[in-house]
C-alpha cells in the first residue's frame, strides 16, 4: 500500500463550478476548499465555470489529465465532461475514483465501475448497485457533508419575503427540476388542507416550467439563488419536505437537521439513512397522514440528537477525511 505525505495532489471533476448555483456546484466546491485548506493541491476540471474561485484552480483544459494526480475524483456520471473522463478510464495514467451520487444502469456507467481503481458510495442504493455488479471489494464509504458556517441559518427570511408568521412554514427548495416535484407537492398541499399553515418553495432555475402557482394563504413559490436566503429559511421552517422522486444523497436534510428543522422526506437517498431523524414515506397517502398529524410528530422529534448526529458524521471534514482514506487504499 502506498503511503502518503500529508499533501496530495487531488482533481475534481463535475459538470459546472460555482458561482454557478446547485447542489453539485456547491458539494464539489465545499470538498475542494476543506482539501485546499489542508495543504492539498487542488484543481477542480468541469465543462461550465468562471475562472478560478476561492483559491481553487478551475479548468476546462482536459489535458490536465495527464499530469500526475494521486487521484482524479469524478461527480457522479450523466453530463459531459464526467462522461468523458469515466469512458477513458484506461487511458489516463492516474487513479480514478468514481463517486455513484446516482446509481445508473446505463452500460457506460457500468464500465465506469468496472473500470475505475475505486467506487465511491454514500448511500443504501449505492451500495446495492456496487454489490448488484460484484464490485464491492473496491467500494469506499465517502460520506456526504457539509459545511458547517454555511449551513447555519440568521432569523429574517420571513420579513424579507413576506411570509406570514402567524403561519406554520412547510418548505422544500432545490431547482425546478422534474424530479423535484414541487409543482405535485403545492398540490398534494392545497388538497390536503392543514389549518394555519403554509408551503414555500426555492428555487434558482425554472427551464422546464415546473414552479408551482402561487396560491393565497396556501403556496408561495420563490426564484432565489442566494444559498444564505435558502438557508435562512431552512432555519425558520417549522419543517421540511423533500418530495423528490430521486437524489443523489438530499444534502439539505443534514441542512434541516443542522438547523434543529424537522423533515419529512420520500423514503429515497439519504433520507433512507437518516429516517431515525426524520419522516418517510412511501406515497403520496402516507405524506398526507404526515402532514395531517404533524404537530405530533413534531412533538416526538429529537432535534438535537439530530444536530449531533450531523456534527459528529456528516460534515464536509468528514467527506474529506473519507477522500484522504481513499487515496491511501490505492495500491
Amino acid at each position: 500500500m502506498k503511503e502518503y505525505g500529508v499533501k496530495m495532489k487531488l482533481l475534481f471533476v463535475v459538470h459546472r463550478y460555482i458561482p454557478f448555483p446547485g447542489g453539485s456546484e456547491f458539494y464539489t466546491a465545499a470538498m475542494a476548499e476543506e482539501a485546499l485548506s489542508r495543504g492539498h493541491t487542488v484543481t477542480v476540471l468541469t465543462g461550465e465555470h468562471c475562472g478560478d474561485q476561492n483559491g481553487i484552480h478551475v479548468t476546462s483544459d482536459t489535458n490536465i489529465l495527464l499530469q500526475n494526480w494521486d487521484l482524479i475524483i469524478v461527480h457522479g456520471f450523466g453530463p459531459a465532461v464526467q462522461n468523458f473522463i469515466l469512458h477513458n478510464i484506461k487511458n489516463i495514467p492516474n487513479p480514478v475514483l468514481y463517486m455513484i451520487i446516482l446509481p445508473s444502469e446505463d452500460i457506460r456507467a457500468i464500465k465506469a465501475m468496472q473500470d475505475c481503481d475505486l467506487i465511491g458510495y454514500s448511500t443504501l442504493d449505492d451500495i446495492n448497485h456496487i454489490k448488484k455488479y460484484g464490485l464491492y471489494d473496491k467500494s469506499v464509504q465517502i460520506r456526504h457533508g457539509i459545511k458547517f458556517n454555511d449551513s447555519i441559518g440568521s432569523p429574517g427570511f420571513k420579513k424579507k419575503y413576506n411570509i406570514p408568521s402567524d403561519r406554520k412554514m412547510f418548505l422544500s427548495v432545490g431547482g425546478y427540476w422534474p424530479n423535484k416535484k414541487h409543482r405535485e407537492l403545492a398540490n398534494l398541499f392545497i388538497n390536503t388542507n392543514i389549518e394555519n399553515s403554509i408551503l414555500v418553495t426555492t428555487g434558482y432555475d425554472n427551464r422546464h416550467d415546473l414552479m408551482p402557482l402561487p396560491v393565497h394563504n396556501k403556496v408561495i413559490p420563490l426564484m432565489i439563488e442566494d444559498k444564505s436566503d435558502v438557508i435562512n429559511a431552512i432555519s425558520e421552517a417549522d419543517c421540511y419536505l423533500m418530495h423528490s422522486t430521486e437524489e443523489g444523497f438530499g444534502l439539505v436534510i443534514l441542512e434541516s437537521m443542522l438547523n434543529k428543522t424537522p423533515w419529512i422526506s420520500r423514503n429515497i437517498a439519504g433520507a433512507a439513512m437518516l429516517k431515525k431523524y426524520g419522516f418517510t414515506y412511501d406515497n403520496d397517502q402516507e405524506l398526507i397522514n404526515l402532514l395531517r398529524n404533524f404537530d405530533q410528530l413534531e412533538s416526538e422529534s429529537d432535534l438535537d440528537e439530530s444536530y449531533d448526529y450531523v456534527i459528529n458524521n456528516h460534515l464536509i471534514k468528514h467527506t474529506v477525511d473519507d477522500i484522504e482514506n481513499a487515496v491511501k487504499q490505492i495500491k
